[in-house]
């Protein structure tokens, strides 16, 4: 947004090069004044607040790709490895569904805790600067100074920022978060919420590796199928992550494969490598 600082009258000037020099002393007067677009954004009823970056669809859609791909990589991994030690199809299931059930659990609760541990971290974070502003508004009013002027602002342009952002206590304690702390304004995330989308993206994600070993097929037949289901869901999570990242899909696509081939190739050789020693 733009806040037009004048500084000074404008001089008409009553002859030419007056009036010369006036247009060029309201030019140098009336200055735009840049505001970081970032995190400053105007309501209908002319306040301001802060606007903190966030990841483009949502953090569901973050939830999402990362469960999934969590989900496809740890069971990919998991049935290749059993596969590996040479057993039976029933058992490859029984490893893929146990892997399957504890993970999610797992990686639900584990979003769940994260979650809710950085809402609770945000929220103190909060009300400490809302104190501060509070009770040492001049201490506080002097970090603002100080924030901006290390973003380069100085004389009337920095005393005007100043009084903008110290004028609104709301606006003001969503400054200090951003720009002092690094933080959200406001807690973003509901807990309970972003456990249960982990938790459904990583069952679906690792569903795919172990499917094939719950239909009539031979252990090879079943692990081959396993291979090109697993490779191409990985392909489309790598792709889907650029949605967040902004990298090029297909090369992302590919690292995600990449990623998800290494690891079961790991597992695979470690379960020959055990099943020979037995």
């Amino acid at each position: 947004m733009r806040i037009s600082l004048n500084t000074g009258r404008q001089d008409t000037g009553r002859a030419g090069g007056c009036h010369s020099r006036g247009t060029v002393a309201s030019r140098r007067t009336h200055m735009p004044l840049r505001l970081p677009g970032f995190f400053l954004r105007t309501r209908d009823d002319g306040a301001t607040h802060s606007e903190a970056a966030h990841i483009p669809g949502g953090r569901s859609v973050r939830d999402l790709v990362f469960g999934a791909n969590d989900g496809l990589v740890a069971a990919f991994a998991v049935v290749s490895g059993v596969h590996g030690g040479d057993v039976s199809t029933h058992i490859i299931l029984l490893a893929g569904i146990a892997e399957l059930l504890g993970g999610t659990i797992a990686m639900g609760l584990g979003a769940f805790l994260a979650s809710k541990s950085e809402r609770e971290y945000i929220l103190s974070e909060r009300a400490r600067e809302e104190y501060e502003v509070e009770q040492f508004p001049h201490e506080e009013r002097r970090e603002v100074r100080s924030i901006f002027e290390q973003k380069g602002y100085r004389g009337q342009a920095l005393d005007t920022i100043v009084e903008h952002v110290t004028a609104d206590p709301k606006f003001w304690v969503d400054t200090m978060m951003t720009e002092e702390l690094g933080l959200s304004a406001a807690p973003t995330t509901a807990p309970l919420r972003s456990g249960l989308v982990v938790a459904l993206a990583y069952a679906v994600g690792a569903a795919f590796p172990v499917l094939p070993y719950a239909w009539s097929l031979s252990v090879d037949r079943a692990f081959a199928l396993s291979i090109a289901l697993t490779l191409t869901a990985l392909f489309g999570v790598g792709a889907a992550k650029t949605k967040m990242t902004g990298r090029p899909w297909l090369r992302s696509g590919f690292e995600s494969v990449l990623v998800g081939a290494i690891a079961a190739a790991a597992t695979f050789f470690a379960g020959r490598l055990v099943a020979g020693a037995i």
